[in-house]
């Protein structure tokens, strides 16, 4: 595991740096002119602008300073004063925040349903599921934003559907203490958080949870010699979080910046669901065959235990597998439901102001940090394919 674990390493690595290299020229040869093109003044008060901003060196020199930066974890700094890392930080939080929260909704109840179906002959069950996710994973963005949007307004009312997307500024208004209450840091800092602060430490208790949530999985599994199913676990940490938010003193900036993302939580829960479903229920259909199905039904397993033990453990896989690359078609997904939504912070609003502006160290610094993330999810996908698959095995340097 040890060299498999390095050789992936070296080689995402080596991606990265082809990846931040195409990145960074593609990006600059092909958004026209400049940062300065978007003002009007005369040709030198242009090009001192450019030489304060270093955009008048060659694109090779350009890139090496920035590389040297990238190395040494610096992003930059943006065409409007802003460090990039701090601008992508602060709008990873809302992305992060809503996938997160759609996957941990979507994939239980379709992995659930997809596994169902396809060990269920019922006709009545099987095939409205199957059409409702065909509909639901061929939906177009901006048609499931529109429908979310006019059915609030009709079925409440425009005001309510304004409500459900913008925050309480009375909420906002009162100084809070942080991180978690600290007597100190409010003394010294004494200013209310932030959006972007909230919703980091919201992940932060919701990641703990999900820790906790597995520990309790594993101990269920060696003590009891039984496994929570994905939804129970899925149930545990929305329902822990939601304690541990209303437990913090940041409590009611919480639970008013989640329910300002409610909509676009539906939205990628509504484009995600279909997909998980029917990749789950197509690739248990394929192992129905298999001589592992096989094998466990000669042991005198029960239907219910080859299920869920064997053919939905290796379905595991291409759900997961999808889920991983699909991260490009879910970030498309959550720029149109961010733009539709008019929910500011997102990563998607701000590759799409950094592009209209041409502001390529954002740009650039942006899909650095997707890239980044991208390959550390294909590093954990591997492992884990390599952990729930009965038929890999690990042997020395081969896979």
């Amino acid at each position: 595991m040890t060299r498999f674990l390095t050789r992936r390493l070296l080689g995402g690595a080596l991606t990265l740096l082809l990846f931040l290299t195409g990145l960074f020229f593609v990006v600059n040869m092909l958004i026209p002119g400049d940062w300065t093109s978007q003002f009007i003044m005369d040709g030198e008060s242009r090009q001192a602008l450019r030489e304060s901003l270093g955009i008048d060196r060659p694109l090779a020199e350009q890139f090496w300073s920035w590389m040297s930066s990238v190395v040494s974890l610096d992003l930059g700094t943006s065409f409007r004063g802003e460090p990039v890392w701090t601008a992508v930080r602060d709008a990873m939080a809302t992305t992060l925040f809503v996938f997160a929260a759609a996957t941990v909704i979507a994939f239980p109840i379709g992995f659930w349903l997809g596994r169902t179906s396809a060990w269920n002959q019922r006709r009545w069950f099987t095939i409205p599921n199957t059409a409702l996710a065909v509909v639901l994973f061929t939906a177009f963005p901006p048609a499931v934003a529109f429908l979310l949007e006019r059915g609030v307004t009709n079925v409440l009312s425009a005001q309510a559907f304004r409500t459900l997307t913008q925050l309480d500024v009375d909420r906002w208004a009162e100084a809070v203490r942080r991180p978690f209450g600290s007597d100190e840091v409010a003394d010294e800092i004494g200013a209310a958080l932030s959006v972007p602060e909230v919703l980091w430490r919201m992940l932060v208790i919701s990641a703990v949870l999900l820790v906790v949530v597995l520990l309790v999985r594993w101990a269920a599994w060696i003590i009891f010699d039984r496994r929570l199913p994905p939804g129970v676990m899925a149930a545990l940490i929305a329902l822990g979080a939601v304690i541990g938010w209303g437990l913090t003193d940041f409590s009611a900036q919480a639970f008013d910046v989640a329910s300002t993302l409610l909509l676009l939580i539906a939205g990628l829960v509504a484009l995600t669901y279909g997909e998980v479903l029917l990749v789950t229920d197509a690739a248990m259909l394929d192992t129905r065959g298999e001589d592992f199905i096989l094998t466990a039904r000669a042991k005198g397993l029960t239907e219910r235990e080859v299920r869920d033990r064997h053919s939905a453990r290796v379905a595991l896989l291409p759900v997961l597998t999808r889920l991983v690359v699909g991260i490009p078609y879910f970030f498309t997904g959550l720029v149109i439901l961010e733009f539709i939504f008019e929910v500011q912070g997102g990563l998607g609003n701000l590759l799409f102001e950094a592009i209209n502006n041409q502001d390529t160290p954002l740009i650039v610094g942006a899909m650095a940090v997707v890239g980044v993330i991208t390959l550390l999810l294909r590093l954990a996908l591997e492992i884990a394919i390599a952990v729930l698959d009965p038929r890999i095995r690990l042997v020395g340097e081969k896979v």
